[in-house]
């Protein structure tokens, strides 16, 4: 069996109907604004996961940038996944590599949880970022009344 037919018989087990194309990519809806891609390129061994993330703060880019570098120092918190931009769309991207000849299907279906768990957890972090920003901004606006 090569590589993609392994993925698609862990995918299908996974989500019912679902399977790579002729060009090795499958879109995996999670809710109306998450698409996870998965793909895996003709005659390679992985299996690649992205999917958006979320774009940079319009007001301060650079504070983003460092928070996703945080995300990304050592792989941790985010558990072996990484944040990458994506200039056509403007948005950081969360990714993982799968090496499919180390991994079965609950490997498989594991790494699709911690995916979709490390991409919560950046989304949080960023609104937790602009949270703590507004509350400070709302603070600066009471003591200057």
């Amino acid at each position: 069996m090569d590589m993609r037919d392994q993925l698609n018989h862990w995918l299908a087990q996974r989500v019912h109907g679902a399977a790579l194309d002729e060009d090795g990519i499958s879109g995996l809806l999670r809710d109306d604004q998450t698409l996870i891609m998965l793909e895996v390129p003709a005659h390679s061994s992985l299996c690649h996961f992205s999917a958006p993330a979320v774009a940079l703060p319009e007001d301060d880019p650079v504070a983003g940038l460092l928070t996703a570098l945080e995300l990304n120092r050592y792989g941790r918190p985010l558990g072996g996944c990484w944040l990458a931009w994506d200039p056509d769309i403007q948005r950081l991207m969360l990714c993982f590599n799968l090496l499919i000849p180390d991994s079965d299907a609950r490997s498989f279906e594991n790494a699709l949880d911690n995916f979709i768990a490390a991409l919560d957890l950046v989304r949080s972090s960023f609104n937790a970022d602009a949270a703590a920003k507004s509350q400070t901004e709302a603070m600066a606006n009471k003591a200057l009344v």
